[in-house]
C-alpha cells in the first residue's frame, strides 16, 4: 500500500466526520506502539501497520451517523470507511481497515459475522491481531484525557506485559484494557497483564 494515499483518505474522512481528533490520534499512537512492541509475536508487515494506523484514526467516525449514546457507532465507522471513495487503495485493503475499526468495541470477530466470515484465513488472523491492538489502545484512553503517555511492551513466549506510562492514576484505563483485552488474550498464547508505570 501507498502510505501517502492511505493517509490522504484518512484526512478526508476525519475532516468530514471526526469531532474528537485529539483522542483518535492519541489512540493511533498507542496502537502503533503496541504493534511495534508485539512485532516478534505477530510477524505482520508494514502494510498491516498502515491498516492499523488507518483503522485507529477512523474508529470513531461512526459517532457522526448514530444516536447521541453512540450505540452501533463501530458498525457505522466500518460502513463509512467502506463507502468512502478511496483513491489508490484496493477494495481488499479498505475492507481490512473497515473490519479492524468495526471490532474496536463490543463483540470480537466471529464466523457469524458475514463480512468477517468472507475473509481468507490469513486475513482473519490479521484482522484479529490488529483489532486486538486497537481495542487495547482505545481502552488506554478510556476517559479521552490522554493520561497514558506511552505504551511499552515486555514480551516472552509465556507472558505479555503492557506497561502504561502515566503521570496520574489510570485505574479506569487499566480496567478498560483488561476488559477490552479479551481479543488479545484469545490471540496471544500466554498470559497478558497491564500495569501503570509512573512518570514525572
Amino acid at each position: 500500500m501507498n502510505a501517502e494515499v492511505v493517509r490522504q483518505g484518512i484526512v478526508e474522512l476525519m475532516a468530514r466526520y471526526e469531532t474528537e481528533p485529539v483522542h483518535v490520534l492519541h489512540v493511533r499512537d498507542l496502537c502503533l506502539e503496541l504493534f511495534d512492541g508485539l512485532s516478534s509475536w505477530h510477524g505482520l508487515s508494514p502494510d498491516d501497520r498502515l491498516v492499523l494506523e488507518a483503522a485507529a484514526s477512523l474508529h470513531d467516525i461512526g459517532w457522526s451517523a448514530c444516536a447521541s449514546d453512540g450505540k452501533g457507532h463501530h458498525k457505522e465507522s466500518a460502513r463509512l470507511i467502506r463507502e468512502h471513495r478511496w483513491t489508490g487503495v484496493t477494495p481488499d485493503d479498505v475492507e481490512l481497515i473497515a473490519q479492524v475499526a468495526r471490532y474496536h468495541r463490543k463483540s470480537t470477530p466471529s464466523p457469524e459475522h458475514k463480512e468477517f466470515a468472507a475473509l481468507s484465513a490469513d486475513n482473519k488472523r490479521r484482522v484479529c491481531q490488529l483489532a486486538a491492538c486497537l481495542r487495547v489502545g482505545d481502552a488506554l484512553d478510556r476517559r479521552h484525557c490522554q493520561c497514558v503517555k506511552r505504551v511499552v511492551v515486555r514480551l516472552n513466549s509465556e507472558l505479555l506485559e503492557i506497561l502504561a506510562e502515566a503521570s496520574c492514576q489510570i485505574e479506569d484505563e487499566l480496567e478498560a484494557a483488561e476488559k477490552k483485552g479479551d481479543l488479545l488474550e484469545e490471540c496471544f498464547p500466554g498470559a497478558v497483564i497491564y500495569r501503570r508505570v509512573a512518570i514525572p
